[in-house]
């Protein structure tokens, strides 16, 4: 989608949905009470955002390898890494998100998917070391930027997995702790993005969580965010329009929310 018809449907987005006092189902506004609008920070948050600032100034040069939609600015394959972080990161008020997220449901385990430069890894890692977090990524040198991110934060909770997701998500989720969690990031391609929901409802159980990043970056992530909330395995979905969020509780009311955010 072109930046101007993206601003459009985020201003529509924006007036049409809800905040904590349109919303009548009691789990949701739990969420959005205690979760989505509180504004606690994670440990070592500053030092997190002196990480990102490094990034954003990072002149090296790396080879990038695409292996899902690629990226609708910069097309080449050698990249300066600040360009990376500025094109692909999450702005950090996502990232204080996810990790409200792992803190209020206590997660135990994240898989995530794309790790790119590893910053919204960290906030999922951050919460304390007992939450094991395995990020897959396709692209060798975005990764090892990313581990260096994280032994200069001394997280010892992440486990990368470099590969394509076709081999490496199956092998994933048959071999590591079963997901609270799944972090879709990685692959900007409705077909794909499918495919891998699909592998990961293997594994989901009642307490399961899915965030699906940019839902409206292409008709096709549109097309595949409306057939995940057709499912008949997903109950309620959140949409934040830059990204989604699933909960699998068969005991709720399925419903679907647009949310201000």
């Amino acid at each position: 989608m072109s930046r101007l018809k993206t601003a459009f449907q985020y201003l529509q987005h924006q007036i049409k949905g809800f905040n904590r006092h349109g919303v009548h189902s009691p789990f949701v506004y739990d969420f959005l009470e205690n979760v989505l609008y509180k504004d606690a920070k994670p440990p070592k948050f500053d030092e997190l955002v002196n990480q990102r600032k490094k990034l954003f100034n990072d002149t090296r040069k790396i080879k990038i390898t695409d292996l899902g939609a690629g990226s609708k600015i910069n097309t080449s394959t050698s990249r300066l890494v600040k360009d990376v972080a500025k094109n692909s990161s999450k702005q950090p008020k996502y990232g204080r998100l996810f990790h409200r997220i792992v803190r209020f449901y206590k997660i135990g385990n994240v898989i995530e998917l794309g790790t790119s430069l590893g910053l919204s890894t960290i906030y999922f890692a951050c919460d304390n070391p007992k939450v094991n977090v395995t990020t897959l990524e396709g692209c060798p040198e975005t990764l090892k930027i990313a581990q260096e991110n994280f032994d200069f934060l001394a997280f010892s909770n992440i486990k990368t997995v470099l590969g394509d997701f076709k081999t490496t998500l199956p092998r994933v989720l048959h071999k590591e702790e079963v997901p609270e969690l799944i972090f879709f990031d990685g692959n900007h391609q409705e077909q794909a993005t499918l495919e891998y929901f699909h592998q990961a409802l293997k594994t989901v159980s009642s307490t399961s969580i899915y965030i699906f990043d940019d839902i409206h970056w292409s008709t096709g992530m549109t097309n595949a965010w409306n057939k995940i909330k057709g499912h008949p395995q997903t109950v309620v979905t959140l949409d934040l329009f830059f990204v989604g969020i699933v909960f699998f509780d068969q005991r709720l009311t399925p419903q679907d929310f647009n949310i201000r955010f």
